[in-house]
This record gives C-alpha cells, structure tokens and sequence, in this order.
C-alpha cells in the first residue's frame, strides 16, 4: 500500500512558518463552514499568496486536506508551461467553444464525442474508450473511460484532475460541458480507474438543470452567460459544488441499491461552538487494529484519515485509538532555515510532498537523503469523552508549544 499511494503524491510549495501563519493555521484546522471541513477548500487556499501555500502544507500534515485520495498529498502548483491561479482558473482556461460544427454535436456521433472526451476536457491525458448508450427506448447517454496512472504526459493541473480536491469540479465542469454542446443525452457517467480503485458518478441532464436552474442548452449560445453562470456563480461557489456532489454520491447509491438505507447528509458534533464531522459506516474496517503496519510512510498515516465514504478527511483513525503511537519513516529530501521564525522546514520523498516544521537551525545536523523515523502518538482533539483524534505533533503545532524534533524523532 506504501508504495502504490506514494506514487500518488506529488510536490508542494516549500512553507516558512510565522506565527500569523500558526493562527491562520488554526482556523483552517478548526473553523468549519456552515457545519462542514469540505474537500474543495483547496481551491481557494491555492488561489491565495505564498503565506496561504505554506498554510495548506503544513494542514496537509495535519490531515485536512483536499483532500486527497485516502491520503494523497494536494500535488503540484502548477502547470510547467502556464500559470493558472487555482483549479477553477485552469478550468477557465480550457476552450470548450467551437470544437465541432452544432450540427455533429448529438449522442451518436462518436468523433465529436471523442474529440471532447481525448483531446479537450478535463481528463483527456487518461481518456480509456467511451460507451454510446442511443437505443432509442432506453434513457440516451455517454459512459466516459479514463484510467489515470503515473504514466502520463500531463503535469500540474492536467495531471490531478481526478485528485479528491479537484474531483468535484472536474465531474461538474465536464457534466456540464457535455450536456451544454451535445443536445440529446439524458445522461453521462464518469467510470474513473483511480491508480485501480474504481470510482463512478452518473449525472442527468435533470440534475445539471436544477444545478443552474435552467436550460443548459443555453450556454452554448453565449459564452458570456458560461462564464457567469458556469465560471463565476457555479465553480467558484466552493458550497454549491460540494452540495451538488453530494447529491450526486446519494443519488447514485439509491440507484445501485434502491433498497440499501443511504445516509443522505453528513452528521457533525458540535463542541464549544465548532463542528466536527462523523466519520461514515466506510471510514472503519472490520474489526480495528487489523492490518498495522510496524512502521508506516506518510502517505500511509494521511491514509488513515482518509474517509473514503465522504471522500474527504475525517479527525478519526481508520486503525489506531486514541493513546496508540504511530512509527512514521520518510526520506528527507530538503532542509531549509528561516531565522526570521527560527525555525527548520522539512521536506520528505517523494517530491517534497510531507512537510514538518521545527524549531531552530537543523541543517547542520540532518541533510538530504537521511532517513528519519519518527514517532507519533494520537491525542484527544477535544477530550476523551469524543473519539476525534489528531497528532501529539500537531496538538503542539496549533498550541504554541515549542515543536522539539527530538521530542517525536526516535532514529535515523
């Protein structure tokens, strides 16, 4: 599993933690909106400064990510050769007018679905076939292939376009686009071959429609109204693309199994004023404390967070209670020292994707290539009368307390 997940993390700014970077820190750790830590944050974390990035990646070790899928890391800043300010920037960016006549734009015609599916959307770099479902008696729609692995031409965004943090607005941008320029599908489905994990998401053209309460039809007749209502109004809506998600994920559980009881909205405590989500019947294997490891990489233990259920992190161990330690080993790929916050930065393989800060100067002691094992223990986030947990290291990180390597460190 190390090494399969591993594979999914890619690189992320370096951070230089301050101490205004620890409150804005605390806030995307603890601050829920409405009642909810959403995946989709992530979006707008990276559309914000360099201060903000550094935010994201020490959140990443804190388990609030993205997302990312079971615990992959938020991945690449951006494209080698463009620079898109955020995911739903990049979204914008792609031409999605005038790539076929309107009159080949119909469920049937397989090249002009082709060319949307392998050359223009959101996905293209692991488009794996399509199917055409126009028997005339049956609901008409698309099933759209894509099998995403390591090897790929696409960087950036083009890579991680199915990345958990992104997935919502990939699934609504191109739901969208194939229900705006091809005019007689009733439905579209995604079946996603997630480093082999399958995913799959049915969307109608009903629920496009009530998406944005109209004709999306409409779009293809005036870009302008695609920019405000698609662009601005829909994707840059963090709630409604969330919401809109979760809708879909209920809808297509009643559909596999009409006769399955579906939890239909997530569930929160709610503590001191904050809310925390309840992980789903998903998030727990069979019977806990089965399949540990006796020393886990990074990816491994964000894995634990991971609730696949909601898709997104949850404050509960998939295998660990509260008290158990966690043995975390990685191979340090970067140090660097700020003397403005006192403080050393590390980067862990592969890619620079596991972040930890510490106090004071390091990089005479630790140097590039080490590898360093640490330990970890699981504390109360609240107290002990609530299963949420979170990292002593992270306990010290969001209180102030000094952040002593040799205090989690235990080889090399």
């Amino acid at each position: 599993m190390s090494k399969e997940l591993d594979k999914k993390l890619q690189t992320l700014p370096k951070p230089k933690l301050r101490e205004e970077t620890k409150d804005v820190l605390h806030q995307v750790i603890m601050e829920y909106n409405e009642g909810a830590v959403r995946v989709g944050w992530w979006p707008k974390v990276r559309s914000a400064t360099l201060l903000t990035v550094s935010v994201l990646a020490i959140a990443l070790f804190s388990f609030i990510l993205f997302t990312g899928n079971e615990g992959e890391a938020p991945r690449s800043s951006a494209p080698e050769e463009n620079y898109y300010e955020n995911y739903v920037s990049y979204l914008e960016s792609i031409e999605v007018y005038d790539q076929i006549d309107a009159d080949k734009a119909f469920i049937g015609n397989n090249s002009a679905l082709g060319k949307y599916h392998g050359q223009v959307l959101p996905g293209k770099h692991y488009a794996n076939g399509m199917e055409l479902q126009t028997d005339e008696e049956q609901p008409m729609g698309i099933h759209m292939h894509y099998k995403v692995t390591e090897e790929t031409s696409a960087k950036g965004f083009e890579k991680e376009v199915f990345h958990v943090s992104n997935l919502p607005w990939t699934i609504t941008f191109n739901a969208t686009a194939y229900f705006t320029f091809f005019t007689n599908g009733d439905y579209v489905t995604f079946d996603i071959d997630y480093y082999g994990e399958n995913r799959k998401y049915t969307i109608t053209r009903s629920q496009m429609e009530d998406l944005y309460g109209r004709d999306v039809n409409e779009f293809a007749k005036d870009q302008t109204l695609w920019k405000r209502e698609v662009m601005e109004k829909t994707l840059q809506d963090e709630e409604k693309v969330q919401d809109f998600m979760e809708k879909i994920r209920v809808s297509n559980a009643l559909s596999a199994d009409p006769d399955k009881e579906v939890t239909s909205s997530k569930e929160y405590v709610e503590v001191d004023g904050k809310k925390y989500l309840v992980p789903s019947d998903m998030h727990t294997p069979p019977v806990k404390g089965e399949e540990k490891e006796d020393i886990y990489s990074f990816s491994d233990m964000l894995y634990e967070f991971y609730d696949k259920g909601w898709m997104e992190q949850v404050q509960v161990a998939r295998n660990f209670d509260m008290w158990e330690t966690i043995k975390v080993s990685g191979e340090l790929q970067s140090i660097e020292y700020d003397i403005t916050s006192n403080q050393s930065t590390l980067s862990f393989a592969p890619q620079q994707s596991h972040f930890m800060v510490f106090d004071g100067d390091l990089t005479t002691e630790y140097h590039p290539g080490d590898t360093l094992l640490f330990e970890f223990q699981f504390v109360p986030l609240i107290d002990e009368s609530y299963e949420f947990v979170h990292l002593d290291y992270d306990a010290a990180l969001l209180s102030g307390e000094e952040l002593d390597i040799n205090e989690y460190l235990i080889g090399e």
